[in-house]
C-alpha cells in the first residue's frame, strides 16, 4: 500500500485536494499504531508515553486519501497549558477542515470503554455534523464475556463500529473498506 508522510501541522494544512479520514481518541489509545496497521508500514511514530503526538500529522494514502493523526485528549505527560493549546489547535482544525473531513475514526480502548471525554468528542462531532465510526482498539486483551458486553453496549447506542487488534490483525479489512 502506498503511503507518504506529508508533514506535521499546527494551523496551515495541506491543500484540501483529497478527502480526510481523521484518527482521533484519548492519549495512548493507539491512533499511530492503527495507521501503521492499516497501511502495513511504520509511517506514524508510536510511543508508549501518552501525549507524544503534538501536532496534526498528515499522510497521503494511495494518492487519494489524507489520513490525519491528531493529538490525543485526556491524560498526557505534559503541562496543562500545552493541553489547552492542543484543544485550541483541534477545535481550529475541525472547524477549518469540516467540509473536507470524510469521517472520523474515533478510537476507544476496548478495555476501558467510553469515557466522559469520548462522549464529549462524540457530542462535538455531532454538533459539527461530521460522520464518525467507533473503532475499538486492543480487543485482543478482552475476555469473550467482556467482548460480548462491549458489542451489546455499542449496538444499543446505535453507532457504527469496528473491533480491532493490531497485535492479532483484527479489523484491518473492515477499516480499509471504510477508507476506500
Amino acid at each position: 500500500m502506498k503511503v507518504e508522510f506529508l508533514g506535521s501541522f499546527k494551523d496551515k494544512f495541506p491543500y484540501p485536494r483529497y478527502k480526510e479520514v481523521v484518527f482521533c481518541g484519548r492519549s495512548n489509545v493507539g491512533k499511530s499504531s492503527l495507521i501503521n496497521f492499516i497501511t502495513g508500514r511504520n509511517v506514524a511514530r508510536v510511543s508508549k508515553t501518552p501525549g507524544k503526538t503534538r501536532l496534526i500529522n498528515y499522510f497521503l494514502l494511495e494518492d487519494k486519501i489524507y489520513l490525519v493523526d491528531v493529538p490525543g485528549y485526556g491524560y498526557a505527560s505534559t503541562s496543562k497549558a500545552q493541553q489547552r493549546e492542543w484543544k485550541r489547535m483541534m477545535e481550529n482544525y475541525f472547524k477549518k477542515r469540516k467540509e473536507n473531513i470524510d469521517k472520523v475514526f474515533l478510537l476507544i480502548d476496548g478495555r476501558i470503554g467510553f469515557t466522559e471525554l469520548d462522549n464529549m468528542m462524540i457530542d462535538w462531532l455531532r454538533y459539527l455534523s461530521i460522520p464518525f465510526v467507533i473503532v475499538f482498539t486492543k480487543v485482543d486483551k478482552l475476555t469473550q464475556s467482556e467482548l460480548a458486553k462491549l458489542k451489546n453496549s455499542i449496538k444499543s447506542a446505535g453507532y457504527k463500529y469496528v473491533m480491532t487488534s493490531v497485535k492479532e490483525g483484527v479489523g484491518k479489512k473492515e477499516l480499509l473498506s471504510l477508507l476506500i
